[in-house]
């Protein structure tokens, strides 16, 4: 009967300490997959900007921010497929991917350059799909942003990169500036 407490004794512990290792580890899971569903500070700072712009621009599509490792790109923006076909009225869902390591390095003035950027080819997609281009994406950011924001996030953008590549290709001609008061349009240009 001694040997048979023991056992029940042994037993019984086992099963608490077993219960306590799975309770434990549960917690654990829950805990990890709480701090999966909270968004990070960049994920808010860059939803939260994509919101205000989208509003401005009047966009009705919804657009969801994606923190991603690594983004050729950098930033890019595409419709997401749900699966059924859009139908007249409904609206289509855009998911802006944006590499983390990228955003955390953008100043508010090139994050806003730059999801103003974005926005701009979901304007263009929802209005013209079938003129997109990077030209035409920067005409619509620059109702949010000016182009001396993105001149600047594109030198940003091409450093980071290694590259050079030729801003009237990607924000039209440089407009003319208006002579000096006083200046005959020949002399405005004179040392």
């Amino acid at each position: 009967m001694h040997s048979t407490n023991l056992t029940y004794l042994v037993a019984r512990g086992l099963i608490a300490s077993a219960v306590v290792v799975v309770c434990l580890f549960s917690s654990e899971r829950v805990a990890q997959a709480q701090d999966a569903s909270t968004p990070s500070p960049q994920l808010r700072r860059v939803q939260r900007l994509v919101d205000q712009l989208r509003a401005k621009l009047k966009i009705a599509e919804p657009v969801k921010v994606t923190l991603v490792p690594t983004n050729r790109l950098l930033m890019s923006v595409e419709p997401v497929k749900s699966g059924e076909p859009v139908k007249n009225g409904a609206k289509r869902n855009f998911r802006l991917n944006v590499e983390e390591e990228f955003v955390k390095g953008l100043s508010d003035d090139e994050l806003r350059a730059a999801v103003a950027h974005e926005l701009g080819h979901v304007w263009v997609f929802t209005h013209h799909p079938y003129l997109q281009t990077e030209q035409l994406a920067n005409d619509i950011a620059m109702r949010l942003v000016s182009r001396d924001a993105l001149v600047h996030l594109y030198d940003r953008v091409w450093s980071r990169r290694g590259t050079k590549g030729d801003l009237a290709l990607f924000l039209g001609p440089q407009a003319q500036t208006q002579p000096q008061a006083g200046l005959a349009p020949s002399d405005a240009h004179r040392p």
